[in-house]
């Protein structure tokens, strides 16, 4: 049965948003008018999880994901707690549906419970939202329908995405610090060279003597600095945006990530972080009876 996101208002006046499930849309608006409600708005569940957190989003420049790496891990633990306690598929994502804390997460799991409802697989269901679910998470679920073992591989799952979540988390840690205290660095030197500078170069210039070579060239590095810092600062921000939009580009992407490996610290992270990875994902794909081929 189809789900629809709806907005009402009560006989008091008071707004009412939810998910129902009906056949149809006008069969939607007959419940709530069965509820005493008056219908202002009904559409389906599936149009506004496309407009707000599903496949719409795939395609939007800018847009944000529904689950953030922590929640989808917290959502998949949840899920896997009602699968293996022996609550049925579909009960557990309205169970899920009804608890959650936005409309963008609420539309996502009720369009998926539809597509459920409609005789859909859930690994296909999730498949339809690459963003939200990469496709090594549809192969473990569609891994466990397969072995009738769903609530175990769904811990499984969630165990991994965990385990991932906190290594990324110490590899930010581990790079916070030299981050900010380059940052302050590179703050403190452009305020000498700025203002500090021309103030002593003022000394300089009025002795009327040879200046060292190295006090012309500080000199002359604060004067460029003061007459074209903003050029430098729109040409990197410019570069900044460069990149993003080349990283989109396949050709470019390989060649930048290539780079990036070979740096001398940054390559050694990127190799040792993405090795892990790959390995803890191929295990848990093996380990949820997925074929090494299609893991792979």
């Amino acid at each position: 049965m189809p789900a629809y996101t709806f907005e009402a208002v009560d006989a008091n006046g008071v707004t009412h948003k939810g998910v129902i499930d009906a056949d149809t849309a006008r069969a939607a608006r007959g419940l709530l008018r069965a509820r005493s409600l008056v219908p202002l708005a009904v559409e389906p569940a599936a149009q506004s999880a496309q407009a707000g957190g599903g496949q719409g989003l795939n395609v939007t420049l800018w847009g944000g994901r529904v689950f953030s790496n922590t929640a989808l891990g917290v959502w998949t633990r949840q899920l896997a707690g009602l699968v293996a306690a022996g609550m049925p598929l579909e009960r557990a994502l309205s169970a899920l549906a009804d608890e959650a804390e936005n409309d963008k997460l609420r539309n996502l799991v009720a369009t998926l419970r539809s597509e459920v409802n409609a005789g859909a697989s859930f690994a296909r269901a999730l498949s339809q939202y690459p963003r939200e679910f990469a496709a090594s998470y549809s192969a473990v679920v569609a891994a466990g329908e397969q072995s009738g073992q769903l609530g175990t591989v769904l811990e499984r799952l969630a165990d991994d995405l965990e385990a991932r979540e906190a290594l990324r988390n110490k590899l930010i840690a581990a790079a916070l610090y030299p981050a900010i205290v380059t940052l302050v660095a590179i703050v403190i030197v452009v305020f000498l060279v700025s203002y500090v500078v021309p103030q002593v170069a003022g000394v300089f210039e009025g002795s009327k003597r040879a200046l060292p070579t190295l006090t012309v060239i500080m000199m002359g590095i604060s004067a460029f600095v003061r007459a074209w810092g903003w050029a430098v600062l729109l040409l990197l921000v410019l570069g900044l945006i460069g990149l993003v939009f080349a990283h989109r580009q396949e050709g470019l992407r390989l060649r930048m990530d290539a780079a990036v490996l070979r740096l001398p610290v940054l390559g050694r992270l990127a190799r040792g972080f993405n090795a892990t990875r790959f390995a803890g994902t191929l295990a848990m794909l093996a380990g949820a009876g997925v074929p090494i081929l299609r893991a792979l």
